[in-house]
């Protein structure tokens, strides 16, 4: 087998492609169109394995449709925004948001997220990507911005959107507020800490047990379950607090969990989600004890300006040093942390806007029923989160890397001025309004200072795709997609809030499909984080093997799992490319022009019934997008139907090949490679370029999907051969005896044999048996061929006569010893004029079964037996 040379390949094609622009969408075409909602690579650096799995993924689908008809619409596109732009150049310069001026620092994070996308472009082409450049974005271009603000101003307008003074999800790191879904959470042990609060008027204490010390000088209430007996005389009285005596009443409340330390809780403003609903509640004031860098504040006293790991370390030392910390232990806990920075969030009252989500909850859980899901089961991820809601969404960020709000306020009565949308894209930290005083007081108008949440930009990509506000024939012929592709870990996030912004904006789906993809782990199954050192860097793997042998691990990850990486995969594609590239050498070595369907052997007919088998089968699993599956369909015809079977059953009409195996010869090989060529496209174009003429397409990936054929069928007498044939080549391995050694000749014996008349030359040929015959039974004969004396009982009982024993057993006629035999031991003549008899079991006889007179050995293949004759 010829080495397939894929990289020098693959870079071949690639060129090849961008320099036909095979990939445009084409706005004008008739076909039926398949729009992606393609995710916007995040540039914050190179692609790493989990990108280059998932935008395969992706790719299958495009190429896919394109094959099958349609105008795709994929777009080439990059995320240029947030938070973890704004960590790594903090990081890289050594600043914050605090240290460099506005625009000095948004100009910053606009060159380092610029900076990666050329390089992670070439390596989108290098893992063969069909994306489009000809309809590219990127979310912090104003074209794209200017959409984020219109829909915003439109929301605003129908009152879906309002500012107000609520607790919020925030990040002291970042800065800034976050919305529910960006809070991610991660398992900690933290101390429980048991103090004493002196009971007003009493001499006596009551203890609590609190993981939150430094929150003392912001407890507003203080709780214990209505049922817990050894805690009823506490309610209604009131409770001094250690350090700040400040006096709090005892209420109670059956959301206490009376197992949980003492069964007294501490209801701060605010400490966790509990803390929050108590508040909410109880209608209880918002004291700030943390400010928005997470330092105490002045309501803590001494403890001003600490940071909150440094409060808590020093409020405990201060209520050791009182004797009022009883005990400490271990307690675990689940943190809420920021899931871009991951450090610890608080719960603090700003200013922000929101949009409306509560009101629409019913509405989306409808909206989930109307989409496809791939697979279904993620389905019920999006209504669990829907389903869990309790607050809208916070849209605004303490952030400079964004899309900036498009509005003024009065700084005298805080009107708010927006933007017109014929003004978009604005920067009201820049830009001013025409007009510059507010039209109520004639206070002065000052641009809102914060942005938005990166979703905001990310769930208007369909509406963006689509032309929406900017052409209304294409918006109607494009929306809603076809298809929304992304990881399931931000359903909550990118699904949920591309669905509620189409919803409020348009009242239709964003996409007819949905199709969620896993993360890909380490080997030993383990998350890849940069911090393990176990992230895999795809680029030395596709300098190595080659795209699509990384393509074909893509292929073997089912959608909506998390899969171990596994290079053994990697391998095994490599030699599938190499496999399916002799598979095309061969055939197009014997077929030079288009042929026609006529004069179709048996064996042919066999081989294009499989093949349009398989060809249905594949349709239709990479229609419910179930690539893993189409592949193993896929490859186990092509490989081992195809390749080891059909093209070594005729071989040896290729050498004066009739229409029959031309016909069939190219139809396999060109379907074959059309159903691969989403998976691996490089191979099988080289592949392809061979047939181009015959076909008519410059490439495989814009010619037509095969179809399954209507013939003849000979499934069932075909499968015999082909398993009639596997076993006589088994047979000649087991036996050490080369492949294209000659047989004498080979019977075939049963009812089924009679039946493969057609098949005989076939059979012959690939066997390289000198003769064939088929019968419908024949009787085989057992022959005596040789005796066996057995030395090892032999030499020990007759001693000094052994040698001479098996003289003479060696020289007789097999046949008549085994006769003599039958009446008993076998009598010898000794030279010194002795007898011996040798016992039965001192002798083996070695048979054969005879045929016609010809020795014969013999498999059984369902009711055929073969005989073979050497």
């Amino acid at each position: 087998m010829t080495q397939y040379e894929a990289v020098s390949t693959e870079h071949k094609w690639q060129k090849y492609w961008k320099d036909n622009n095979l990939y445009r969408f084409d706005p004008e075409s008739d076909k039926p169109v398949f729009s992606i909602d393609n995710p916007p690579r995040y540039t914050s650096g190179s692609l790493h394995l989990g990108h280059a799995t998932g935008y395969s993924l992706i790719d299958f689908v495009a190429r896919y449709k394109r094959m099958r008809g349609h105008n795709v619409f994929f777009p080439l596109c990059f995320d240029v925004n947030g938070t973890p732009t704004e960590i790594k150049v903090e990081k890289k310069y050594g600043i914050t948001k605090l240290t460099v001026p506005r625009q000095k620092y948004i100009q910053l994070c606009s060159e380092f997220a610029n900076s990666f996308i050329e390089e992670m472009t070439h390596q989108f082409e290098i893992l063969g990507e069909s994306m489009d450049p000809s309809i590219y974005f990127q979310t912090d271009a104003p074209y794209y911005r200017r959409i984020t603000q219109i829909t915003f101003l439109r929301l605003l307008e129908e009152g879906l959107v309002y500012k107000g003074t609520y607790p919020v999800n925030w990040c002291p790191s970042c800065i800034t507020a976050l919305a529910d879904a960006e809070v991610e959470y991660k398992d900690n042990v933290t101390k429980l800490n048991y103090i004493k609060f002196r009971i007003k008027d009493e001499e006596n204490d009551a203890i609590i047990a609190t993981t939150r010390p430094e929150l003392l000088c912001a407890c507003q209430l203080i709780a214990v379950h209505p049922d817990d007996e050894t805690k009823k005389d506490l309610i209604g009285k009131k409770l001094i607090t250690p350090i700040y005596h400040k006096e709090i009443e005892v209420i109670a409340d059956e959301k206490v969990d009376p197992s949980f330390g003492t069964g007294i809780v501490m209801i701060c403003t605010i400490g966790d989600k509990t803390d929050l609903e108590w508040v909410m509640k109880y209608g209880l004031p918002l004291e700030k004890a943390i400010d928005e860098q997470g330092k105490m504040t002045a309501l803590s006293g001494k403890y001003e300006g600490m940071s909150v790991p440094d409060a808590k370390a020093s409020i405990i030392e201060d209520l050791k040093s009182e004797g009022l910390v009883i005990k400490q232990e271990d307690c675990p806990q689940s943190v809420g942390c920021c899931w871009r920075c991951h450090s610890p969030i608080e719960f603090l009252q700003v200013p922000q806007w929101f949009l409306k989500i509560l009101d629409y909850k019913e509405d989306i859980l409808k909206m989930a029923e109307e989409i496809d899901w791939h697979p279904q089961f993620m389905k019920v991820r999006l209504e669990d989160w829907i389903n869990s809601l309790q607050w809208d969404w916070v849209i605004s960020r303490q952030r400079f890397f964004a899309t900036p709000i498009p509005i003024w306020e009065c700084k005298t009565c805080g009107t708010v001025v927006p933007a017109l949308e014929s003004e978009c894209y604005v920067d009201p930290t820049v830009d001013k309004r025409p007009v510059d005083r507010c039209a109520k007081c004639g206070g002065e108008l000052v641009g809102c200072q914060d942005v938005f949440d990166t979703w905001m930009d990310s769930s208007i990509s369909p509406l963006f795709n689509t032309f929406w506000g900017r052409d209304e024939k294409l918006f109607s012929k494009l929306f809603p997609m076809s298809l929304r592709t992304q990881s399931h870990d931000i359903i909550r996030t990118w699904a949920f809030y591309t669905m509620i912004r189409s919803h409020l904006i348009t009242g239709q789906k964003p996409w007819d499909n949905i199709m969620i993809h896993g993360f890909i782990m380490s080997p030993d199954g383990t998350p890849m984080h940069s911090s393990l050192g176990n992230v895999i860097d795809p680029m030395p793997i596709l300098e190595e093997y080659g795209a699509d042998a990384m393509r074909y691990y893509a292929c073997t990850c089912a959608l909506g799992e998390d899969n171990a990486f596994r290079e053994k995969d990697v391998i095994h594609g490599k030699r599938l490319c190499t496999k399916l590239w002799n598979i095309g050498k061969f055939t197009s070595m014997v077929v030079k022009e288009k042929p026609h369907q006529t004069n179709l052997h048996a064996v042919d007919l066999w081989i294009l019934g499989k093949y349009s088998d398989t060809v249905e089968k594949v349709t239709e699993l990479y229609e419910n997008y179930q690539f893993d599956k189409a592949m193993r369909e896929i490859e186990d015809f092509a490989w081992h139907e195809y390749a080891d079977h059909y093209l070594e059953m005729i071989k040896h009409r290729t050498k004066n090949p009739d229409d029959g195996v031309l016909f069939t010869l190219y139809t396999v090989t060109l379907g074959i490679a059309k159903m691969f060529a989403p998976f691996l496209p490089h191979v099988t174009e080289d592949i392809y370029q061979d047939f181009k003429d015959m076909d008519g397409f410059k490439s495989i990936h814009v010619s037509e999907w095969p179809k399954p054929l209507e013939l003849k069928d000979e499934r069932e007498n075909g499968d015999i051969v082909k398993e009639i044939i596997s076993a006589v080549r088994s047979w000649k391995s087991e036996n050490k005896i080369p492949l294209n050694q000659e047989l004498k000749s080979i019977e075939l014996i049963g009812p089924g044999a009679t039946k493969l008349g057609e098949y005989a030359e076939d059979i012959r040929e690939t066997s390289r048996a000198l003769n064939l015959e088929m019968l419908h039974d024949a009787e085989l004969e057992e022959e005596v061929c040789a005796i066996k004396p057995i030395k090892s009982k032999i030499g020990p009982a007759f001693k000094t006569q052994g040698k001479e024993i098996l003289q003479i057993l060696s020289s007789m006629d097999p046949q008549k010893a085994a006769e003599s035999l039958k009446s008993g031991p076998l009598v010898l003549n000794m030279s010194d004029g002795s007898i011996v008899s040798i016992p039965n079991e001192f002798i083996e006889l070695e048979r054969k079964l005879m045929l016609m007179g010809q020795s014969v050995e013999t498999i059984q293949i369902g009711d055929i037996l073969i005989a073979i004759s050497q």
